[in-house]
């Protein structure tokens, strides 16, 4: 025989239910911040931070950091298309980017090119994603110029690879492990 619930049981069991919910994704969030992510695998092959003096017109030196960073990016279950751009977070884009320093800086260039086997490049209007079919890899070298002021620290800080699973979703999933480039001292 099973006895019916009662009012006030009805009320806490879906109570229970709805913190069950926003327990379990919490979970995914914190998994994604450390880098667990259940359609890519991010992984920093490569990290370099140098300064660059460059003269100007005028004979007088400019002092720039120039950072590379290559990451391979693994789709796990299912083919990902990854944007093939680099943006400080005023439009959304394949790699947001920001400028972790002692003192303000400034991207003045940056460049993302991307090559694997079985990786193709689709246009959708006009951006340009990265198509990694499932369990291939991509290998993403992205270069950056930040100018900045001298004697002071800098890094380029990647806050989210974006990615989607179909190129007409409109919305996109974000690897949320922050990957840090070298710091560079302008001096």
């Amino acid at each position: 025989m099973v006895s019916k619930l009662s009012a006030a049981d009805k009320k806490r069991l879906k109570e229970l239910q709805t913190e069950l919910k926003t327990l379990q994704a919490g979970l995914v969030l914190t998994k994604k911040r450390e880098g667990k992510d259940p359609y890519i695998t991010v992984t920093v092959v490569k990290n370099q931070g140098r300064l660059q003096k460059l003269a100007d017109q005028e004979v007088k030196e400019t002092l720039v950091g120039k950072f590379f960073i290559e990451l391979t990016v693994t789709a796990k279950q299912q083919a990902v298309f990854v944007p093939l751009s680099v943006a400080s977070g005023k439009k959304t884009a394949g790699f947001m980017y920001y400028i972790e320093g002692t003192a303000p800086g400034l991207v003045s260039r940056a460049d993302i090119q991307v090559r694997g086997d079985e990786v193709s490049q689709v246009t959708l209007g006009t951006l340009l994603f990265a198509k990694i079919p499932a369990g291939a890899t991509a290998s993403f070298a992205i270069q950056a110029t930040i100018r900045g002021t001298q004697s002071k620290r800098y890094k380029l800080v990647f806050s989210r690879p974006n990615y989607k699973l179909h190129l007409t979703d409109t919305r996109y999933m974000q690897y949320l492990k922050e990957i840090h480039s070298t710091s560079v001292l302008l001096s």
